[in-house]
């Protein structure tokens, strides 16, 4: 049976058993916790590791739920058919799978690691960690979520007493692992003098953000060389209130690896919509190397919406392939940034060679836009950006549009601007404007998400500057990772490498020979094509036919 058939099918016997829970009498928190007793029961857990409740009925027929090792979504389903029970009222969230996957490579978990996950919600993370032959251990203040993941590790073959019961913060740091694994409460406020008392972080102060709090935590509980893989909220490494966290951090860990997530990673798992990073540190003493950076834009589902829904791109399975065969990109051991879409848009021009900025070969022109429609029958060409050719940045097609017939604003521009488009600049839609057929109106719009630049000369060479991997390395986006933008005022400044101004200008013929070819040779089978429609529909006979065929040749 496949992992999609298998959640299937537990899915909807949970949901049936939990239907029968109901019809006898038992809701909330009893139905949950007869479901856990009966499960831990079947799965032979000693009855003094079992969750506080009644015992299901025998007409409540618990039996019928399924119970195999492909099984790893007890937190999301739980979570999914006890909402009641579950309502993230300490920050907690379930953690996909595939990210927890990515953390334990990140980490490194070895075959014999002691691996601890103080903060052990439904287990995932433990799960994992059993799956490549290490030690596991959790702690978690939650008795229901204790519970749950007492019958994850025990369905999956670890040991269930290894869970214990306890809030972090109040609880002496006894024992030193190899590995920690965590997903930690976003944000939660700890004013318990207990725990504040066991923090230096804490700095006196009557509350502190559970964040802060976890990293010395984790710092306290690693052995020499340990190695610490965290969620934790992307403001602690963006943003400038948090610099002396960071210092702390810096002083006892080095960096070795960060990755962005993107705004809503968690929100089809009951979790916030707060935008968050994966931080991966190995306590010292340990060796400056350069550090792994990376960013998650498309996870493999839709993180904008609250249901679970697989997508086609999944950036979390490429970005572990590429760190297994050692692909992803890296920062210097010293890099002052921890945010990766920073490091990874500085420039990647060695220092040794020339740079020009893009504005000195192609200024912003004056931000216009207009609407068509005031212009009554005047005839456009319009341009947008489906009408680009990725590979070449060509323009590919275009349509013959009366400005009645438009909508809204539009972007003005005339042949030989470059247009570089704000949304998803991952695409590449950058173009020299012009039309693919001598017969269009010389005007000319498209999408406002067209930024007009003017290229002062060698407009092919700028062209290929604009579209080079050295321009995108260095863009910002913005807006969330469905729709990101770039900012018109961000394109001035980027750096490119400059070959001297011989070979700029040959780039610029050589380019301009090769696109005008294209476009001579697009158009002649345009008009082929065209001339056998005619033919076909009796518009021409043979004769005319060659005629207007031996023209072409």
């Amino acid at each position: 049976m496949n992992e999609t058939t298998t959640s299937e099918v537990f899915a909807a016997s949970l949901r049936a058993a939990e239907d029968r829970l109901r019809a006898v009498g038992f809701s909330g928190r009893n139905a949950y916790a007869a479901l856990c007793r009966d499960l831990a029961q079947r799965l032979k857990i000693p009855e003094h590791l079992w969750l506080d409740g009644p015992d299901a009925p025998p007409e409540a027929k618990l039996d019928r739920i399924p119970l195999t090792t492909e099984l790893d979504l007890f937190g999301l389903t739980y979570e999914r058919f006890f909402p009641e029970v579950f309502k993230a009222e300490r920050g907690q969230y379930f953690t996909p799978r595939p990210l927890v996957e990515l953390m334990a490579d990140l980490a490194q978990i070895r075959p014999g690691d002691r691996v601890l996950d103080p903060t052990c919600g439904s287990g995932t993370f433990l799960v994992v960690a059993h799956g490549r032959g290490a030690d596991v251990d959790g702690i978690e203040v939650d008795p229901e979520l204790v519970a749950l993941c007492r019958l994850n590790l025990a369905l999956h073959g670890a040991n269930p007493r290894s869970v214990e019961q306890a809030d972090l913060f109040r609880l002496p740091a006894e024992g030193t692992w190899d590995v920690i694994l965590a997903n930690p409460p976003f944000s939660v406020r700890i004013d318990h003098p207990d725990a504040l008392r066991r923090f230096s972080l804490a700095q006196g102060r009557a509350r502190v953000a559970s964040d802060t709090l976890f990293l010395q935590a984790a710092h306290d509980r690693l052995r020499p060389g340990g190695r610490l893989a965290v969620v934790l909220p992307r403001s602690i490494l963006a943003n400038e209130s948090y610099s002396w966290l960071r210092q702390w951090v810096q002083a006892r860990f080095v960096r070795r690896a960060i990755v962005s997530l993107p705004e809503g990673v968690f929100r089809p798992f009951g979790g916030t919509t707060a935008r968050a990073a994966v931080l991966v540190l190995e306590k010292h003493p340990a060796p400056l190397e350069p550090w792994a950076v990376g960013v998650i834009e498309h996870p493999g589902y839709d993180p904008s919406r609250k249901n679970y829904r697989k997508t086609e791109q999944d950036d979390l399975t490429t970005l572990r392939i590429n760190w297994k065969n050692g692909s992803l990109p890296t920062a210097p051991s010293h890099a002052y940034s921890w945010v990766p879409e920073t490091i990874l848009g500085e420039s990647t021009i060695p220092d040794d060679v020339p740079v020009l900025a893009l504005e000195e070969i192609a200024p912003l022109a004056p931000e216009q836009s207009f609407r068509p429609s005031d212009t009554g029958n005047t005839m456009f060409t319009e341009v947008d950006l489906a009408d680009v050719d990725k590979r070449t940045g060509e323009v590919s097609g275009a349509r013959l549009r009366a400005g009645t017939d438009f909508n809204g604003s539009k972007t003005p521009f005339t042949e030989g601007d470059l247009l570089f488009a704000r949304m998803r600049p991952s695409l590449n839609n950058v173009v020299i404007a012009q039309r693919p057929h001598p017969d269009l109106p010389t005007q000319m719009c498209g999408s406002s998400e067209w930024v007009r630049l003017a290229p002062l000369h060698d407009r092919h060479f700028a062209l290929v500057a604009a579209r080079s991997s050295f321009v995108r390395n260095q863009l910002k986006s913005t807006g969330g990772q469905t729709r990101p933008r770039i900012k018109a005022d961000d394109l001035p400044d980027l750096l490119i490498p400059d070959p001297g101004a011989d070979n700029r200008k040959t780039i610029d013929r050589i380019v301009g020979a090769a696109m005008k070819a294209r476009l001579d040779a697009r158009r002649q089978l345009d008009a082929v094509a065209a001339l056998y429609e005619q033919y076909g529909r009796g518009e021409i006979d043979e004769r005319a036919l060659s005629i207007a065929l031996s023209k072409l040749s």
